[in-house]
């Protein structure tokens, strides 16, 4: 949510419907293993609908994805102090 607000993408934390599912075009989780996964596909196997967001990753998935592996590997300024150098 942060790297989203840092690169100026509104960001809401919300329950969504699942009628509005239908008007994404892109969907994605992530959790504290940081990473970020973009979702293909949501099925509800009650009433056998699928939604679909295509088959690789969007345009705003890869920005976060590529923006967070690069705070990982320190090729993008850590400006909230997520990373720590360990060394043996």
């Amino acid at each position: 949510m942060q790297l989203a607000e840092d690169l100026g993408i509104k960001v809401e934390r919300r329950a969504i419907p699942e009628e509005e599912l239908e008007t994404f075009e892109e969907a994605g989780a992530c959790g504290t293993a940081a990473v970020i996964s973009p979702i293909s596909r949501i099925d509800d196997p009650a009433t056998g609908k699928s939604y679909v967001f295509g088959d690789k990753p969007g345009p705003i998935s890869e920005k976060l994805f590529k923006t967070l592996v690069g705070i990982q590997y320190g090729t993008i300024e850590d400006k909230h102090g997520w990373t720590r150098v360990v060394i043996d």
